[in-house]
């Protein structure tokens, strides 16, 4: 588990990044979205809502079963950070849950439900000398 840097957390945070989630499938596939309804719980901790999310959901519960990473590509401008990530949980009732429903519904989006994911390392893919370095 790894803490996020404030940089790359107030990054997952600002709703005018762009959040890329990669999956793997049981077969291996590899399976790209974009989501737009992510951000952070805590310094550990990401979300993501799950709204039409057939494919990747069952990805992320095939990785929360072999142990096997997701990958959020999150950028703004120049400034871009993949974070590996172990799959933590599904949450589909509960105090945290009917939070997010609310704010899911005020942007007309019916959340089904939200994905907690652990942050495990994270990389600089910045368009710079340091590109793909391992910053946590």
């Amino acid at each position: 588990m790894a803490k996020l840097p404030d940089g790359v957390f107030n990054l997952l945070n600002d709703r005018s990044s762009s959040k890329i989630l990669g999956t793997k499938s049981a077969k291996g596939d590899v399976h790209l979205i974009n989501v737009g309804g992510a951000g952070t719980i805590d310094p550990e901790t990401i979300f993501v809502g799950e709204v039409f999310m057939k494919a990747t959901s069952e990805n992320l519960e095939h990785s929360k079963k072999d142990r096997s990473h997701a990958s959020i590509l999150v950028s703004k401008g120049p400034e871009s950070y993949e974070v590996r990530c172990s799959v933590k949980d599904h949450v589909t009732a509960g105090p945290m849950f009917e939070k997010m429903k609310e704010t899911f519904k005020a942007m007309k989006v019916d959340l089904k439900g939200v994905w907690l994911l652990k942050a495990e390392e994270v990389y600089n893919e910045s368009p710079t000398w340091d590109s793909g370095r391992k910053i946590v």
